[in-house]
């Protein structure tokens, strides 16, 4: 039988652990860097490509796909180790990468977004749980802030040089830009990752991977379509709910009698695994779904370029940083994580509420990056912190799974916040922009340049398409009667004022899903942070190992490849007494 394998923090030298540490933080800037980068050139994108109604699927299916591999990246992780997913995940997201930049339409580039979020996926969720592989929780808490600040680096460098490409060298660099950072990671895990060479090959729980992700999908899909293609209670739509929740049935039997499953559902009794887990998912909702559109507000309501919006949301980033590193430090010394947690939430809350009633065609720009510091103070001190808190709650063994299923539950509440507001983004418009436009306008549009011209200012980014908008622009000017130019500027006002109404509804909904994050952080229950890496158990859940689980794989090999960052570090001589 198969001994169990030792983490990694117990048998790499301080050396080892350092080189590794740093190779992980530039596989994560790779999986970060595109999720900032890409938000600001989309305007772009859609204006060159079309499919305005098919905007929120840019974010959607990378969050999807991302989504949907984790939980078993996860659980495969566990088994056979971290290097070879994490290696995987870099060369499919730079292959897919790629292939968006030349992406010759928008239903091609969504097809290749969805690849790139496979990789995004494997390396998030093999990043994660290598760092928990490192440090026990009570030692982990005080490097959390190096990831948390690689990721926050990312999300400063991102939106400035997605709008700094876009603005110059086109949006296909966007995508461009990775591939010289996952040339340089691949070789850097290669070296300096162990691998772990292993003795059994359980049984795969592939069935669950597969009833999960239809379920998700089919739940996107009713999402997406529900009030924008089809009513809410037509039959498409509720048949497309009704077959995800068959799936999601299908899965949870699958999860109860699979040996090997691959998101135990044992862990679920844990009620500090739970809580976690519901904030991490509302929290996700709130954040990740509401700011994916307001690239777009920013560059059609208050009419600035693609650079200018990135530089808007930098000072988010700038919070997150501070907030985790000191938050992390504050945890280390206290050994407390409820109130930084309830804190951090109560931040959330009033950065949505700021943004709800306050965005508007008249706004500063320098107001939206002053809502965008409060935000990213509260998510620096809630997202870090639940990735420890699940961590810690959970015996070794399920550390990859835990880890994998906080990460899920963060990413399938963006996707469900995206097309959630990606629907209220283009009904809200659609509605506000019509009740602002006189009959009278209207009708002139109609009459002297067709239906058609008038329906082009249906889409928001139309001013970003220089081409169609100046045909359009020359259409409305030669109206008979000189009153082309006020007609148009009347026109132009309707839109960005629509886009401001929808923003504000959407931040309206994200503000009321934010309270819901804030209760779930007040039933958080506190367990001290482990100094080991020995099984848990929580109060009321019982082990978390359940009463016979199946060994573990085989001890790792440990020995790592020569490298160059190897060879330039100095040895330590072995202790001969």
């Amino acid at each position: 039988m198969a001994q169990p394998h030792r983490p990694l923090g117990e048998v790499l030298d301080p050396r080892q652990r350092w080189l590794l540490v740093l190779s992980l933080m530039l596989a994560l800037f790779v999986g970060a860097l595109d999720q900032t980068v890409v938000s600001t050139a989309t305007p772009k994108i859609v204006a060159d490509l079309g499919g305005f109604g098919l905007l929120s699927w840019l974010f959607t299916t990378y969050m999807l796909s991302s989504t949907v591999v984790v939980p078993l990246v996860g659980k495969l992780s566990d088994i056979y180790g971290r290097k070879p997913f994490l290696l995987t995940g870099i060369i499919v997201f730079m292959v897919a990468s790629a292939a968006c930049g030349a992406a010759p339409s928008m239903l091609t580039l969504i097809i290749f977004r969805a690849f790139q979020g496979i990789g995004g996926g494997m390396i998030f969720a093999a990043v994660f749980a290598t760092i928990g592989d490192l440090f026990p929780p009570a030692e982990r808490v005080k490097y959390m802030g190096l990831f948390t600040g690689t990721f926050s680096l990312a999300s400063i460098i991102g939106p400035f040089a997605g709008g700094l490409l876009t603005d110059n060298a086109g949006w296909r660099w966007v995508f461009y830009i990775n591939l010289p950072f996952g040339l340089i990671a691949l070789p850097a895990i290669w070296f300096n990752l162990p691998k772990r060479i292993g003795g059994l090959r359980p049984k795969i729980d592939f069935a669950g991977a597969v009833w999960l992700s239809l379920s998700s999908v089919l739940l996107l899909l009713a999402l997406v379509w529900g009030g924008r293609d089809y009513p809410w209670r037509s039959v498409e739509i509720v048949s497309i709910f009704a077959a995800s929740a068959v799936f999601l049935v299908l899965f949870l039997v699958q999860e109860a009698r699979h040996p090997e499953p691959m998101l135990p559902l044992h862990l679920f009794r844990n009620p500090i695994f739970l809580i976690a887990n519901l904030i991490v998912f509302t929290l996700g909702m709130a954040m990740f779904g509401a700011l994916a559109y307001l690239p777009t507000f920013v560059q059609t309501a208050l009419g600035a370029s693609a650079t200018s919006s990135g530089v808007i949301t930098i000072p988010q980033s700038l919070g997150v940083l501070f907030a985790s590193v000191v938050g992390g430090q504050v945890i280390g010394r206290v050994g407390h994580y409820k109130w930084q947690t309830t804190f951090g939430t109560l931040l959330i809350l009033a950065s949505m509420i700021l943004l709800m009633t306050q965005l508007d065609v008249g706004i500063a720009k320098w107001h939206i990056s002053a809502f965008m510091v409060v935000l990213g103070l509260g998510f620096g001190l809630v997202l870090p912190t639940m990735s420890l808190v699940v961590q810690n709650a959970v015996s070794y063994q399920y550390l990859g799974v835990a880890s994998s299923a906080s990460q899920f539950f963060r990413q399938i509440g963006g996707v469900v916040g995206t097309a959630i507001f990606g629907a209220v983004l283009a009904s809200s418009y659609h509605s506000a922009f019509i009740d602002n436009v006189s009959a009278n306008d209207r009708t002139a549009i109609v009459q002297g340049a067709g239906e058609q011209t008038f329906a082009r200012f249906d889409d928001p980014t139309l001013a970003l398409d220089k081409r169609t908008y100046g045909a359009v622009q020359a259409k409305v000017k030669a109206l008979p009667g000189g009153e082309g130019e006020t007609i148009l500027a009347r026109l132009v006002g309707a839109q960005r004022e629509a886009v401001a109404i929808a923003m504000r509804h959407i931040f309206t909904a994200a503000a009321a899903i934010a309270i819901l994050c804030v209760a779930f952080s007040l039933l958080l229950r506190e367990l001290p942070l482990r100094r080991d890496f020995k099984p848990v158990t929580v109060e009321g859940a019982g082990e978390s190992l359940p009463p016979q689980a199946p060994p573990a794989a085989a001890p790792p090999d440990l020995r790592p490849r020569p490298g160059l960052a190897w060879a330039l570090l100095p040895r330590q001589k072995p202790n001969r007494s």
